[in-house]
């Protein structure tokens, strides 16, 4: 009797890691052909009749190791869904400067000319976004941008 419980319970486990699998492949797969999607930010995308709330992260690889591409699009990722859900405020402040420096040496003059331009861009945003679980990452074609999803199952 025990014997016949846990092959039941293995066999439902084994069952449901593997259509959990193929769900999440398919809606992988959708987030990826997705217009908006594919490039990073957040949607509600439906797929076999199920809703999901996506978040998709784009991070330049430069020379960061996959640990850390994982980690920076993880929180990306989370950024973009929070600002989807709650928005975001966004301040931004530029500044330009010019400095003219000139040198005399011997009588001869040189001039120097610096122009320097700061911008800064802040935004706040609240919200949660501790259930969203990982979806899958792939690269663009030249693997010079790194995109990371995650999603929720939405209920009705």
């Amino acid at each position: 009797m025990l014997k016949n419980t846990m092959r039941r319970t293995t066999f439902f486990i084994f069952c449901l890691f593997f259509l959990t699998s193929l769900h999440g492949q398919n809606l992988l797969e959708t987030v990826k052909s997705h217009p908006v999607l594919a490039w990073g930010g957040s949607d509600v995308v439906v797929v076999n009749d199920s809703s999901f709330l996506v978040g998709v992260a784009a991070v330049e690889v430069g020379t960061k190791k996959m640990s850390a591409l994982r980690r920076v699009g993880m929180i990306k990722a989370q950024k973009e869904v929070v600002t989807f859900v709650n928005g975001a405020d966004i301040t931004s402040s530029e500044q330009m400067s010019t400095q003219e420096t000139v040198i005399d040496t011997n009588g001869r003059k040189t001039i120097i000319v610096k122009d320097e331009y700061v911008e800064q861009i802040r935004e706040d945003s609240e919200g949660f976004v501790r259930q969203m679980q990982p979806l899958g990452f792939w690269y663009e074609e030249d693997r010079s941008v790194f995109y990371y999803a995650i999603y929720k199952h939405l209920t009705r």
